[in-house]
């Protein structure tokens, strides 16, 4: 029997401000720190944030961004780079963007290509190295402001999993030592 791929669609478009797992934010502004700032004062220090535009993608569970009823006060948002920014290292070539389909890189998740008419993208990668929170309100407002693209079913669930994959990881202190060499001996 032939999968219909139809049924399967990878995204959807999303409008307003009802946020939800899976959204991407593109051209989004994220916050960083100064790695300077004083931290040995009970009191409020003046700093300068910088700032970045990222593509951004929401990984905070729906239920707990329900309007009106939210669980947390930020959004968590991983970063998402375009294949085509990839034009060095490991994701530079077919080899590296395998192993990530295939799941050998934990830190790294795909998303396919869309074809949807005015929101073609092409094969991206999401970073889970790249971790933001912004506040909801925030979040719910930038969203407001353009048509957006929503990780559809099962395919939000496949990033929801890759993603708590990469942050339950265990280091072992020590680990069974590796079989290499070992196939066919008894």
């Amino acid at each position: 029997m032939a999968v219909n791929l139809d049924a399967y669609p990878w995204f959807d478009i999303a409008n307003g401000d009802l946020i939800e797992q899976g959204d991407s934010l593109e051209d989004c502004p994220v916050f960083l720190p100064p790695t300077d700032i004083d931290l040995t004062t009970d009191r409020p220090v003046i700093a300068n944030f910088k700032w970045e535009i990222r593509d951004l993608i929401i990984l905070s569970q729906s239920c707990d961004l329900t309007k009106q009823r939210e669980k947390v006060d930020d959004v968590l948002l991983c970063a998402v780079w375009k294949r085509s920014q990839m034009t060095t290292g490991h994701f530079s070539n077919d080899v590296g963007l395998e192993d990530a389909r295939k799941g050998r890189l934990p830190a790294y998740h795909l998303l396919a290509e869309c074809a949807i008419d005015g929101f073609r993208r092409e094969l991206r990668i999401v970073d889970f190295r790249r971790v933001y929170p912004l506040p909801v309100a925030f979040v719910r407002r930038r969203a407001s402001l353009s048509s957006r693209l929503r990780l559809m079913p099962p395919y939000r669930e496949h990033l929801s999993q890759s993603f708590a994959r990469f942050f339950m990881r265990v280091g072992l202190p020590i680990d069974i030592p590796p079989f290499v060499g070992s196939k066919g001996k008894k």
